[in-house]
């Protein structure tokens, strides 16, 4: 159980370190898409800015700027793997976190065969079903599904006990939905599957924007995330535990099979201005840090230790928001999908219009400054067992970050009940 921060965000503060906020005359006034992607740092802006002017070329060639333009991702690498207390060769970074689990899912047909069993959930977005299921389709190998509750949209363990064998190769688990914003057990789930001796992967994309992730604390065989949804550029991050990695097949050019480990699974070439620019990403943590803690105490903390310090204010931050967000709802004709208070749950909220359109509401706030999205999300599934009918319209979604302020989810919940009194 995480114990509450000695200190309280400085909301202001941290709003400094986006350039949206600095504009004189931004179109929004309440940004709560931030499940689709969040506002870019600062710091992450000026490396890929300096990249692109100074060092364009190919990275690591014999010359200045090509050298400079490799050291420039060198920096970004480790700074993921610093902030993640992650050894760099166990970290993929890939185009985005649908890709990574496409190649993974392609990695893993070396040792998962006809007769074998992977079991995806149907709470998870397609992005880690999709691929599971080719595979399946291709070797002939059983894919279960682990329903949902349909009422609740929630996973429970005796549905997944039941599904195990000692043909279980593979577990797909999202750490938390991206529709209810509930935080799944992963570390329960990853001891219910290795004892049968599955491997587990997870989908931390819907999680990481509220909890930076702590993977070392994780039981999992992998772990994916996207950094353009926790205020970086746009890749995707795959953790590959070691013995896992032995397990699959190299989806790289065969001359660099023997080459780092990481390469193995680099089956795209990333933007390398991109993967520079995360380097922005730990002097963006480091920077609320020392803002925030007294540097004289904590010298001795790593870029890990760190950003888990700054990832519970933030958290800490979200949930008062989305505690106010749930109250200010109440009444409306709405039906919240997923937990009614933010225990066990993120600031990523999921509203079934019950009398109303969807696309008219998320249009009606956009026009009050105030942006929102409506769609299935990609979490076509899930919806479909919960019982949405028109899949084009979806649900609203509503999510927050650590940057939104408590007057802007006062003026969405005006908002909110000002369509409503209208219509």
């Amino acid at each position: 159980m995480t114990t509450a921060p000695k200190t309280t965000l400085d909301v202001t503060f941290a709003r400094q370190q986006f350039p949206f906020f600095q504009l004189e005359n931004p179109s929004i006034q309440g940004f709560f898409d931030n499940a689709a992607g969040t506002f870019t740092a600062k710091a992450v802006i000026e490396r890929l800015n300096h990249f692109y002017l100074h060092n364009k070329v190919q990275p690591y060639s014999n010359n200045p700027i090509g050298k400079a333009a490799g050291e420039q991702m060198d920096a970004g690498r480790k700074a993921i793997a610093d902030l993640l207390g992650l050894d760099e060769d166990t970290i993929t970074i890939g185009a985005s976190s649908t890709q990574n689990f496409n190649t993974l899912s392609q990695a893993c047909a070396g040792f998962i065969h006809e007769g074998d069993e992977i079991i995806v959930t149907q709470q998870d977005h397609e992005s880690n079903i999709g691929g599971w299921e080719r595979l399946a389709n291709a070797k002939n190998i059983s894919l279960k599904l682990w329903p949902i509750n349909p009422e609740t949209g929630e996973l429970e363990l005796d549905e997944f006990k039941h599904l195990l064998s000692d043909k279980t190769k593979l577990v797909s688990v999202t750490h938390s939905s991206n529709i209810i914003g509930t935080e799944n057990p992963i570390n329960k789930i990853a001891d219910l599957a290795h004892q049968v001796g599955a491997k587990v992967v997870v989908d931390g994309v819907s999680f990481a924007p509220h909890t930076w992730p702590d993977i070392p604390s994780y039981k999992v065989d992998a772990y994916c995330f996207s950094t353009y949804k926790t205020f970086g550029t746009h890749h995707g991050i795959m953790y590959i535990a070691p013995d896992f990695m032995s397990l699959l097949t190299p989806q790289c050019h065969f001359f660099n099979e023997q080459t780092k480990s990481w390469r193995l699974l680099d089956s795209a070439g990333p933007d390398h201005g991109s993967i520079a620019a995360l380097a922005g990403l730990e002097s963006f943590f480091l920077s609320i840090h020392k803002h925030h803690f007294d540097q004289a105490e904590v010298q001795d903390k790593s870029s890990y230790e760190k950003a888990r310090d700054v990832a519970l204010l933030m958290q800490t931050h979200e949930d008062k928001l989305g505690t106010i967000f749930l109250e200010g709802i109440k009444g409306l004709p709405v039906k919240l999908l997923g937990k009614n208070t933010m225990q066990g749950r993120e600031a990523n909220f999921a509203l079934e219009a019950l009398e109303h359109c969807p696309t008219s509401i998320t249009a009606y706030l956009g026009e009050a400054g105030i942006a929102v999205s409506n769609s299935h999300f990609y979490a076509y599934r899930l919806l479909e067992a919960m019982g949405i009918k028109d899949m084009s319209k979806g649900i609203i979604r509503i999510s927050m970050a650590h940057y939104n302020t408590v007057e802007e989810v006062e003026k969405l919940i005006s908002v909110l009940q000002e369509y409503f009194a209208k219509h």
